[in-house]
């Protein structure tokens, strides 16, 4: 039988100890501060004083020069559409890889009013922390997770062409991810 804890004796901080997750941040859009949690701050090396509210010219200046220019234009899509996005990028010295997901919210007459969400470190899975195995099976599943992605938008662009070649990847990268499977205990008994 499963019990579940009343909510009052859950202690969500330690639950996202040793995590990826870095913690919360927020996009006031009219008044252009960025508010991050304190570990996503460290992540970036943002001064404490900066987490309460920075500008985004400010939290795009702490990313790596090549993912900054591609990290603004997302911000810049997601606040005149709207909707829930990520985005992947490494900090402006390189040695950490983060993933903001997040959504933004229109207000009166479509006008993007406030963006938040939640930042994950990808470092372990990117640098390659961990054994050549368990680096590969994270690379084949990053790589069924996009082409996931992929099949969800090629319908809408209403080209035949590259929904093949889209369907065909898939399954390539389907064959990469079977490959990879470590058999479990149960199935390595009866063979």
């Amino acid at each position: 039988m499963l019990s579940v804890l009343p909510s009052h004796d859950v202690d969500f901080g330690a639950a996202l100890d040793g995590s990826a997750c870095l913690g919360a941040w927020t996009h006031d859009v009219s008044a252009d501060r960025f508010g991050s949690a304190p570990l996503l701050g460290d992540a970036l090396g943002l001064a404490s004083e900066e987490l309460a509210g920075m500008t985004l010219a400010r939290l795009v200046s702490a990313i790596h020069a090549e993912d900054g220019s591609r990290i603004a234009a997302l911000f810049a899509a997601s606040l005149e559409s709207g909707g829930p996005f990520e985005a992947e990028f490494r900090t402006r010295d390189g040695g950490r890889w983060l993933r903001l997901m997040g959504r933004t919210d229109l207000g009166g007459e479509r006008q993007a009013a406030r963006a938040c969400g939640l930042a994950f470190d990808l470092t372990e899975g990117r640098l390659g922390r961990g054994g050549p195995a368990r680096r590969a099976q994270w690379q084949a599943n990053q790589l069924a997770e996009h082409v996931i992605a992929m099949k969800g938008l090629v319908p809408r662009l209403d080209n035949p062409g590259l929904a093949r070649l889209v369907d065909r990847l898939a399954v390539e990268i389907g064959f990469e991810l079977a490959r990879r499977l470590v058999p479990s205990a149960a199935n390595a008994r009866h063979h």
